[in-house]
């Protein structure tokens, strides 16, 4: 198969769709789920996904072992081009490789002005322009509401999307009265989209929480497959 075949193909779009165009320049979106469940796997399908769709993105990362976003995403290409027959695979990976930035950042370093320091640093030595930034494993629950803010005007500033991973955790998943879990309802006004990922028995579930400013949205029609770590079409 080819890569334009496969993007046409992709779930991605199903999620897109959903969220009535995608999250939107200048937005950010996030997706919440306990340790394990998949969120690293579903950041890295969309980010291959965008980039063999012909944009650029800025990964980071704050996991203690600075291969671990690396191997992710090898993973989870291989699966992909095994799953779609992918016909022109090295020029794809290439293309993964030549249009995705990986820097990686420590837990302990959390003022947001060195973080930006740093990103500028980056994409100015690099002349890299991201369409889309991941902030993988950035802890939620030890930060302020202006930390948020702080990463919203960055969004602004670089015209670029930002999507978050978030860990809930069981001793505290405690819902607000819309249904978001703690730690991501004390930022939710500054989220235009928020994903939960549910453990089913045979896969994950994506339940759609927040989107925009729309009321009731619609439900997500997507899971996780748990042995491939793509994310697919599921209908209910």
């Amino acid at each position: 198969m080819l890569t334009k075949e496969m993007l046409n193909k992709s779930p991605i779009r199903i999620l897109e769709k959903t969220l009535q165009g995608g999250l939107g320049k200048g937005n950010l979106g996030v997706f919440t789920a306990r340790k394990g469940v998949g969120k690293t796997a579903t950041l890295v399908h969309m980010a291959i996904d965008r980039i063999l769709g012909g944009e650029r993105v800025l990964h980071l990362s704050f996991a203690d072992d600075p291969q671990h976003i690396e191997t992710w995403y090898l993973q989870v290409f291989n699966e992909l081009a095994k799953a779609y027959r992918l016909e022109n695979k090295m020029d794809s990976y290439n293309q993964l490789q030549k249009n995705r930035l990986i820097f990686h950042l420590k837990k302990t370093d959390l003022q947001f002005s060195l973080i930006r320091d740093g990103i500028e640093k980056l994409t100015t030595h690099t002349g890299f322009v991201p369409d889309i930034i991941i902030t993988d494993g950035y802890p939620f629950d030890t930060v302020a509401n202006d930390d948020l803010q702080h990463w919203k005007s960055l969004a602004a500033d670089k015209k670029s999307e930002i999507w978050f991973s978030a860990t809930l955790h069981r001793e505290n998943m405690a819902l607000d009265a819309e249904g978001i879990p703690f730690p991501v309802n004390r930022f939710k006004d500054l989220f235009s989209v928020i994903i939960m990922l549910q453990p089913a028995p045979e896969h994950t579930e994506f339940k759609l929480l927040k989107l925009h400013n729309t009321p009731d949205p619609d439900k997500l029609r997507l899971k996780l497959d748990p042995q491939t770590l793509l994310v697919s079409n599921y209908r209910v």
